[in-house]
């Protein structure tokens, strides 16, 4: 019964079929049947629904507290009840009065966390859910929330004020509003984004950045938006930021909350024949828009299913950045959008950012923490995990390079190559681990280090068709079966496991020392990228072992890049 009557869950219904509720989140369908806050909007649901909202942690803010258990005492039959707090922001009291200090008051503690959707999350890869055609009624009765002393009872000791709709500038004197982008905070513009104040109850391990499945309890009531003092409040910037209104940023009371750690690849189960033909229709793609290079293509699908697999004294390994150059805007001037586009047709999340000398001058890579505010200020690298990070330097012009121009190639040759993110605490700086693959398009070497230069060797026939060429490979990506196999081969290629065999570790040692004897700066680090690029290889493949036959491959793969280094040099 229980199962069948999700949509009619609330918070009292929840504390009393607890063990019961839980076995029913458990199930998957069940689970997946909750209205999505992501699919949504906000005026499909109703005050205290059962909701569900995938997103990342953007934020924590500070521990607060609230009643959780409390007895009131009916004013018409002096009966005594306890009601409970607990997943809610403020209760129904209505004829009956609280009992102050009573031995049955209970306060707790809960954690809110600022979730966002998840940034740069391509539209394809965005949960669908049918629409209803009719809104649900929303039903407060704002005058039967009664406090201890005649207030509006608010459920959070640490505060008993309710916030205004306007929001302040920095300042606080100024009385016109801020951006609604400004208050959501997203690392990157999103109009369909949506943002949460998610309420934790448990202790659980949760990071900036994770990813995380929330089922909960959602609060829209408008008197939480509501204050009796809003000019003593408007000079408070700290708490508007804290208490937004509940029509932009609503609270999620979680009752299960799951870290979403790695794409979803469970039940992905392809046969070695559906993984080669879908790697050979990827290369077919990859190798049409890359102006009929597969060397090229080989190289990017290398870099789309690469990843940090372990660090190892703070060095990532499985990295895998990739600059490509030398094609030709005066022909292909759209080359780097459109190469993108059919990135961002197969990968679930993905960001084109695009760098001239003020884009370098004044971006905001990092995050940095307002004091003022007391909140985290997202940056523009604030991402999940595997979001593919393609960077467009064709535009970028010499000229003078301010300091926090300095600051931001730091920032990108950090991310790069110790795929780290360091956030700004004014006082102090963090490291953040990433694992943000790092694609860069530029007509000539990157400014940004990157050891892993390819030269596009351009067909004329594929430059001089070029526009017809792209609407082709487009036309190719339409059949959803064929784009579907290539996304989930990305998937399932990315996050195997592989093992060395025991003969390939022989043939990389006799290897290396004929390299140092034919040149002597081949150093270890050269090494290290021969063994990462066999790796993705045979991962590339489908294979689940790393043969001496895919590092051999590897090492030509290598000596042809270099080759085509040393002809541009010349």
């Amino acid at each position: 019964m229980i199962a069948e009557d999700l949509s009619d869950w609330t918070p009292d219904f929840f504390l009393e079929n607890e063990s019961a509720c839980e076995q029913v989140l458990g199930e998957v369908d069940l689970r997946a049947s909750i209205p999505s806050l992501n699919s949504l909007p906000l005026h499909a649901f109703k005050n205290q629904q059962l909701v569900r909202f995938r997103g990342m942690i953007q934020d924590m803010y500070n521990p607060e507290f609230y009643c959780d258990t409390f007895k009131v005492r009916s004013t018409i039959t002096n009966d005594t009840q306890t009601r409970r707090g607990k997943y809610k922001d403020s209760v129904n009291i209505t004829g009956d009065a609280v009992i102050v200090d009573s031995e049955g008051m209970v306060n707790a503690e809960r954690q809110t966390y600022f979730v966002i959707s998840v940034p740069c999350l391509n539209s394809w890869a965005e949960e669908k859910f049918p629409v209803s055609s009719e809104a649900p009624q929303k039903s407060y009765n704002t005058s039967v929330k009664r406090a201890l002393d005649s207030e509006p009872m608010d459920l959070e000791e640490s505060s008993n004020k309710k916030v205004t709709h306007k929001i302040p500038t920095k300042n606080g004197s100024d009385s016109s509003l801020l951006s609604k982008e400004y208050v959501m905070n997203f690392p990157v513009p999103n109009e369909n984004g949506k943002a949460c104040l998610v309420k934790i109850y448990n202790e659980m391990p949760f990071k900036l950045n994770q990813i995380v499945d929330i089922v909960g309890f959602i609060s829209l009531d408008p008197t939480l938006s509501m204050t009796e003092d809003s000019h003593a409040l408007m000079e408070d910037i700290e708490f508007q930021f804290h208490n937004p209104p509940t029509s932009l940023i609503p609270r999620l009371h979680a009752i299960d909350v799951k870290i979403v750690s790695r794409e979803e690849v469970t039940g992905l189960t392809y046969t070695a024949t559906a993984l080669k033909n879908a790697r050979a229709d990827l290369r077919s793609v990859l190798s049409q828009i890359l102006f009929g290079d597969t060397l090229a293509a080989d190289y990017v699908i290398c870099h789309l299913i690469s990843s940090v697999y372990l660090r190892r004294d703070q060095l990532p390994l499985g990295t895998f950045p990739l600059n490509i150059t030398n094609f030709t805007l005066e022909k292909c001037g759209s080359f780097p959008e459109d190469f993108y586009a059919i990135l961002a047709l197969l990968l679930p999340k993905s960001h084109l950012l695009g760098i001239t000398l003020d884009d370098l001058n004044n971006l905001n890579l990092s995050p940095k923490k307002d004091y003022d505010c007391n909140r985290l200020s997202s940056g523009i690298l604030q991402l999940t995990d595997n979001t593919q990070l393609v960077l467009d330097e064709t535009k970028l012009t010499s000229g003078q390079v301010s300091q926090n121009g300095r600051k931001n190639y730091d920032t990108f040759s950090t991310l790069i190559n110790q795929q780290k993110v360091t956030y700004d605490f004014k006082y102090y700086t963090l490291d953040f681990q990433t694992d943000i693959p790092v694609l860069i398009l530029s007509e000539t070497k990157s400014m940004i280090p990157c050891d892993r230069q390819i030269v596009l060797e351009k067909s004329s026939e594929n430059e001089n068709l070029y526009a017809e060429i792209l609407k082709a490979t487009m036309q190719y990506l339409k059949d959803e079966s064929r784009v579907t196999n290539i996304r989930n081969y990305l998937k399932i290629a990315r996050h195997r496991d592989i093992e060395i065999e025991d003969s390939v570790g022989d043939v990389i040692q006799k290897d290396f020392v004929n390299m140092r004897q034919t040149d002597k700066s081949t150093s270890p680090e050269d090494l290290h990228s021969l063994m990462v690029l066999a790796r993705l290889m045979s991962l590339s493949l489908g294979s689940e072992r790393l043969s001496v036959a895919h590092w051999n491959q590897a090492v030509q793969m290598e000596k042809q890049r270099k080759s085509r280094l040393r002809s541009r040099s010349k």
